[in-house]
């Protein structure tokens, strides 16, 4: 290989790196949006949460709880003995 071709070579690559990470910021940045205070309330309601009946997950998790016969575990590592 000749110098010409290492030097293309590497631009070629130093291209395709600067095309990823360009486009992976504009991923990033195309999340934020500004949202108008009239809507917020409808972001605000409940389904619109991560868990949106936090009282039925309670219950869910100690049936669960009585049902396996250990109290924990549910959303962590680990098992419901106590030891990590």
């Amino acid at each position: 290989m000749s110098a010409a071709q290492v030097q293309k070579h590497t631009i070629t690559i130093y291209l395709r790196y600067l095309m990823r990470y360009s486009f992976f910021i504009l991923l990033l940045f195309s999340g934020c949006a500004n949202v108008a205070q009239i809507d917020r309330g409808l972001l605000a309601k409940r389904i619109m949460q991560l868990d949106p009946h936090p009282e039925e997950t309670i219950f869910q998790d100690e049936v669960r709880a009585f049902r396996e016969g250990a109290i924990g575990g549910g959303r962590a590592v680990g098992g419901g003995c106590g030891c990590n």
